[in-house]
């Protein structure tokens, strides 16, 4: 294993110094993802393998010298904040408590490390931090599916997407869901050292070096409690007709108003339009079926409203980033019966 280039330093460095902000919530995780891509291969791997040493070194910081975190994990001493106004990079890994305020002196120190020059990255709900430190602004990101509304909500000038396994804005870089932050590591050991060296990285740890689909695969909207938002009573009856044919006239009328005021009510509920988030649904529904029955994905198309096989394919790979049948065979319950 030979890397086919070398990453950028600076400052007259040999190594590009990776900063780790550790925080009270930090998942340790994530913290460990950084260690087993950049740091050096453990002994007997690279015994075997010949990829001795780094190409870089890697360095936790904290506000604190010294975090245990809620997973009772310790990593020992850390490096100052200070530490990423000087670093080549400084990543922010997921926090157990995204929605939580941040110290000044944190948010300080990430945007510091912008304005120095340092390439940001945040994995899973560590893009929290980065937007409050106003790095995302104007900026398309992503962090864990679950907290989207959330996420919208508190950076609206944020162009979030989802749906994405991790997303690559110049000189900012977020991930989706904990185990996303693999891929956005290795995407940038390719970035750094090469193609073929990230996918050396990836076959030891036994992870593709770029995964099929993406995080809006692993959405399912029934895992949060369901609130009562306004116009809550008729998104539960359009649940129960999605497999019907539903045209703008037929539910203005059942819900007593003109078009333009539905259409105005729905987006200021939902903050989507009528029919895609009717899509939405459809495509939610057929993700149910496809998990739990042997049906035909021609007859799921009817059972959920979109008609044909076709008009199904083209929302579901739109919305979910792979095929219907991939998405069966990755999680459906039970084996299909022969």
């Amino acid at each position: 294993m030979h890397p086919a280039k070398t990453p950028v330093t600076s400052r007259g460095r040999a190594k590009h110094v990776i900063a780790v902000l550790v925080v009270p919530d930090s998942v340790a995780l994530e913290v460990t993802v950084v260690h087993q891509v950049f740091g050096p291969r453990m002994a007997a791997i690279a015994e075997l393998t010949g990829d001795v040493g780094s190409a870089y070194e890697v360095v936790l910081c904290g506000e604190e010298p010294r975090q245990v975190l809620p997973s009772g994990v310790d990593f020992g001493e850390l490096a100052p904040l200070e530490t990423l106004l000087t670093a080549d990079t400084v990543m922010v890994p997921g926090v157990e408590n995204p929605l939580a305020e941040r110290p000044r002196s944190v948010v300080r120190a990430l945007r510091g490390a912008a304005e120095a020059g340092a390439r940001m990255v945040s994995f899973c709900g560590g893009a929290f931090l980065l937007a409050r430190a106003g790095l995302l602004d104007g900026r398309r990101a992503t962090t864990h599916w679950l907290f989207t509304e959330e996420f919208c909500r508190e950076f609206p000038q944020v162009k979030l997407d989802p749906g994405c396994l991790y997303v690559d804005d110049g000189g900012v870089h977020t991930s989706g869901g904990i185990f996303s932050a693999t891929d956005l590591a290795l995407h940038l050991l390719a970035e750094d050292l090469g193609q073929a060296y990230a996918g050396d990285v990836g076959r030891l740890l036994v992870t593709a070096p770029r995964r099929p689909g993406a995080q809006a695969q692993f959405v399912k909207d029934s895992i949060r409690i369901a609130g009562e938002p306004a116009l809550g009573s008729f998104l539960a009856w359009l649940r129960e007709h999605l497999h019907e044919p539903l045209t703008l006239a037929g539910l203005a009328s059942q819900v007593h108003l003109s078009e333009r005021s539905l259409v105005r009510k729905f987006r200021r509920a939902t903050g989507m339009t009528v029919f895609d988030w009717i899509n939405r649904e459809r495509v939610a529904a057929a993700k149910v079926l496809l998990e739990t029955t042997d049906h035909r994905i021609s007859e799921i198309a009817a059972m959920v409203g979109f008609g044909s096989a076709e008009t199904l394919r083209r929302h579901f790979e739109r919305q979910v980033g792979t095929t219907a049948g991939s998405y069966r065979a990755t999680f459906r319950a039970t084996p299909a019966a022969s």
